[in-house]
């Protein structure tokens, strides 16, 4: 449409619009062309207003418009196809948190980070211990110090429990192993061994708070199909 309130056609052929809307000279050619075009709402408003009072006074175009506009529905609002449900198998790759009922795996990790911590700054500002040297002593306590602040990061950030827990593993078992070797050769007693339990602990704790990643994929729930769209949205279609 140009400025002198003309519309064109399919074929260039100009028709004058007269104040209400009305085209002087419009086929059902260029109506339906007209017509389809405000389907896309690509039609200016008073061609589009132009093109509608046509199809009021004309039969032909009225069911030619109804059918169109029904086949456009039926395109665009469809049932949906049934695809497999992926939202168990993103969550265990993206491995979320499990806190536990009343996030009972928290509290207690958190507990257990603070009686690390506790036991562990004797040792980081020892000025004498007969079973180690002063540099030894603070490095076993550095080494809980920092156990104990990663523990409580996890306690603060849960999602970040699967990341820390190959470093409480690896310090689980190396901890674990060592206390073995040394209670059967002798070198320690059993009692001063026991307080590496917080360390297994600790492992346990985060292991449970990051998913429990070594759950066997055959006890996991298998995932859901998505069902296909109600029937009454075909319907509507």
């Amino acid at each position: 449409m140009d400025g002198e309130g003309k519309a064109f056609g399919p074929g260039g052929d100009a028709g004058a619009v007269s104040r209400d809307g009305r085209m002087s000279s419009m086929d059902c050619v260029e109506a339906r062309d007209i017509l389809s075009a405000d389907l896309d709402h690509e039609a200016g408003a008073m061609e589009a207003r132009a093109a509608h009072r046509h199809a009021d006074d004309c039969v032909e175009c009225q069911r030619w418009f109804d059918d169109v506009e029904r086949l456009q529905r039926r395109l665009r609002v469809r049932e949906a196809e049934a695809v497999p449900d992926l939202s168990f198998t993103i969550l265990e790759r993206s491995h979320p948190p499990r806190p536990g009922r009343a996030e009972w795996v928290r509290y207690a990790l958190a507990v257990l980070a603070l009686t690390q911590l506790v036991i562990a700054l004797p040792w980081l500002f020892a000025s004498n211990d007969p079973s180690a040297t002063i540099h030894e002593s603070r490095h076993i306590g550095a080494m809980s110090v920092a156990l104990a602040l990663g523990l409580l990061y996890t306690v603060k950030n849960p999602s970040r429990a699967y990341g820390i827990l190959p470093i409480t593993a690896a310090l689980a078992f190396t901890m674990l192993v060592s206390a073995v070797v040394d209670v059967v050769r002798g070198a320690t007693p059993l009692l001063e061994e026991s307080i590496h339990v917080l360390e297994v602990l600790g492992f346990v704790l985060v292991w449970l708070l990051a998913g429990r990643p070594g759950t066997p994929r055959w006890f996991r729930r298998a995932p859901r199909s998505v069902s296909s769209a109600p029937s009454s949205l075909r319907d509507a279609a």
